[in-house]
């Protein structure tokens, strides 16, 4: 009988250090899995669940594409000249803006804006943007730039002969290293 209850106490214990090492083990694989690096995730093919998919598409500014007319200038030069507003010396060419009759819209410095920084020859000149202009922001994000000559209108960019590579902003070309050109080519359409 003393045997019996000795020999189910056992058996129990074993159970109970069973399911305790057991778990044990599991949690000490997360946490090497974890210290790895390994993340363990929902597939990429599953889908996201519904109340995602609304979150995300509030989540996305709204932007509207338009075209305006006007000169590339300095927007600290521009602000002292229009409000008499004076800017620090180092933040007066900083930022650029398109400046129209009525506004100044800063531009958005990336990989269509940029060439408007580095090349003077694109600034003080008249010019139509195609621009993305997103609701609650003021600044522009350039799509196309055309230069507006009193024979016609020209779509803008940087070329290279050698690898006929169009480029947005003046620097070495991207493939062979060589230099590049800025480009006009005559639109003979009002669609931009």
């Amino acid at each position: 009988m003393a045997i019996r209850g000795f020999s189910r106490r056992l058996v129990s214990w074993r159970y109970v250090q069973a399911k305790v090492s057991g778990t044990w083990f599991v949690g000490m694989s997360l946490l090497a899995l974890g210290s790895l690096g390994v993340v363990l995730t929902a597939s990429a093919t599953d889908p996201p669940p519904p109340e995602s998919l609304a979150s995300d598409a509030a989540a996305k500014p709204r932007f509207e594409t338009v075209s305006l007319h006007g000169k590339v200038v300095w927007l600290g030069e521009a602000l002292q000249r229009r409000y008499g507003i004076e800017l620090d010396a180092d933040d007066v060419r900083s930022a650029v803006a398109l400046e129209t009759a009525d506004d100044l819209f800063p531009l958005a410095k990336d990989s269509r804006g940029r060439g408007f920084w580095l090349d003077e020859r694109l600034r003080d000149t008249e010019v139509e943007l195609l621009v993305r202009r997103y609701q609650g922001s003021p600044v522009l994000k350039v799509i196309r730039v055309f230069a507006l000559k009193p024979d016609a209108k020209y779509e803008l960019d940087y070329w290279c002969s050698v690898c006929s590579i169009p480029m947005y902003e003046l620097k070495a070309c991207e493939c062979c290293q060589g230099p590049t050109e800025l480009r006009l080519r005559r639109v003979d359409h009002d669609d931009p």
